[in-house]
């Protein structure tokens, strides 16, 4: 699963002085971009008969939506605790051929209380006056207690912005920083731990606060100006986003189970075209839970039948039990002596797959066969396969709020697993594990959703009929075309498929 949630309210808040006069209570927070910066001794306050060095810096402020991440977390989709789970906070470089500085660190806080994002736009003599601003956070809030949100404190003290909780992950350090070489980079910073925190109520969802790091704030130099766009900007794809990583993708290995290999194999249950659990008994209890029915790979070998057995489980989706979706890892070693003779014959091993009750006494299912192959052993590299890639079943335009699910046909003509005796339509494919997808403009280039081979939000689901993902088209900005490119990963191999699909437009919903 891939998410991308964006802010409801940015805004930077400053104390620069314009002729003399320190502007600490001006608004920016209609203007289009977030200007980060720090001028020091370019203006001067007389204190009696000498002249002391302003230190003149901003502030980031951002706020993003959480409720479509709320959804997910209480529909069970995404658990917060999975090591897959990743949030990282994005914001887009307009570096425009102004000055901007080089090696400086950028840290991110979370907030301790609310501000308001205010209407000002002048960001040449900040003469707009609202809040959000250097002295005051909200209306209803009031003042920082520090001018320029400068108290810092634990999330269960009074502060501006917080720094350390300590019923957050032994007193994890909720500071996330980020280094800037150039100065032209983007700021994409993990605040995993942050999200995590507010979801659970451990902080509050107001914001973060986004400055220089504190040793450059208080040094004796110049940092003028780091710019990125906000979310008034005119280029929407630009504005600030929140990407949302989380692997809820589904390895079913009925068409691609190896000897030595460990993989997994499904059994879906309906009833009425819906998801239903199986039943046990005259009483009909639902079977749930993990190791709650057996799998039996059952054979033909000389002399009769051979199997192997399996133990079963209700599979989760997020965190969540899946209602009738099992699964059951399979591991078939192929120094098996019982197994020997059929693999020297054929090099492949058929099974028949039958789903039972955990004591053996209900069979739900006799499968179809599967075959198991022999791991590919020789004195030489295997040579990068030429694979056809499609994506199929994406439509000419969508709503933004719509979901796709698209599948995706990879066909390696030099197969042992497919044989061509006449060359259909749509050939049938093969299931690599390791597949992910990426969505990029198809005017512009932008990637929208990059490739995650990290957390694997991008990697593609498989099941017996082939490979398929969820598209949410409110990742993507409206009025826009994109295509999908295609990533296969095997072992250290990477082969990139440049536009897999056609052309589609994402429309505003009406």
């Amino acid at each position: 699963m891939f998410k991308v949630l964006r802010p409801l309210a940015d805004a930077y808040i400053h104390n620069r002085v314009i002729d003399g006069s320190i502007q600490s209570g001006s608004n920016v927070g209609a203007a289009g971009s977030l200007d980060l910066f720090k001028l020091y001794g370019t203006s001067q306050t007389r204190s009696g008969s000498t002249l002391l060095d302003n230190t003149e810096l901003s502030r980031l402020l951002v706020k993003f939506d959480l409720a479509p991440l709320r959804t997910a977390v209480a529909a069970g989709q995404i658990d917060p605790t999975n090591s897959s789970f990743s949030c990282k906070l994005h914001l887009y470089d307009v570096y425009g051929g102004q000055p901007t500085p080089s090696n400086f660190t950028v840290a991110v806080y979370p907030l301790s209380a609310s501000f308001d994002e205010g209407l000002g736009k002048d960001v040449v003599g900040y003469s707009d006056y609202d809040v959000c601003n250097f002295l005051s956070a909200s209306r209803v809030g009031g003042a920082w207690y520090v001018s320029g949100c400068a108290l810092a404190g634990g999330a269960q003290q009074t502060c501006d912005y917080i720094t350390g909780s300590a019923f957050i992950l032994n007193h994890a350090n909720l500071v996330k920083s980020q280094v800037f070489v150039t100065g032209e980079e983007d700021l994409d910073i993990d605040v995993t731990t942050i999200v995590s925190a507010t979801l659970a109520g451990l902080l509050p969802d107001v914001g973060m606060r986004i400055s220089l790091d504190s040793t450059l704030e208080t040094d004796q130099h110049t940092y003028f100006v780091k710019r990125f766009a906000s979310r008034k900007a005119f280029n929407e794809d630009l504005r600030p986003k929140m990407f949302v990583r989380y692997d809820d993708s589904v390895q079913d290995d009925t068409n691609n189970l190896y000897l030595d290999a460990r993989g997994s194999l499904f059994l879906y249950n309906y009833v009425q075209s819906s998801p239903a659990n199986l039943a046990s008994g005259s009483s009909l209890t639902s079977i749930t839970g993990s190791n709650s029915l057996i799998l039996q790979m059952k054979t033909g070998i000389s002399g009769g039948t051979y199997s192997l057995y399996f133990t079963g489980s209700q599979h989760y989706a997020g965190i969540n039990p899946a209602e009738g979706i099992y699964s059951a890892s399979v591991l078939i070693p192929s120094t098996n002596t019982s197994l020997a003779e059929s693999l020297r014959v054929s090099g492949s091993i058929t099974f028949t797959p039958i789903w039972q009750s955990f004591d053996g006494l209900t069979t739900y299912l006799t499968g179809s066969d599967v075959k198991v192959y022999s791991p590919q052993r020789g004195a030489k590299s295997l040579p990068t396969k030429t694979l056809n890639v499609t994506v199929l079943g994406l439509q000419d335009s969508y709503e933004s709020t719509s979901v796709a699910a698209p599948r995706i046909n990879i066909f390696d003509y030099t197969s042992p697993m497919i044989t061509v005796v006449r060359v259909p339509v749509e050939l049938p494919g093969v299931v690599i594990r390791d597949v992910h997808y990426q969505v990029r403009d198809a005017v512009t280039n932008l990637v929208a959703i990059p490739f995650d081979v990290t957390t694997n939000s991008t990697r593609v689901s498989n099941d017996s009929t082939g490979m398929f993902f969820t598209l949410d088209m409110s990742n993507l900005t409206a009025g826009h075309s994109y295509v999908i490119d295609v990533l296969i990963v095997t072992g250290n191999n990477r082969q990139l498929f440049k536009s897999a699909s056609q052309a589609f437009r994402v429309d505003v919903t009406t």
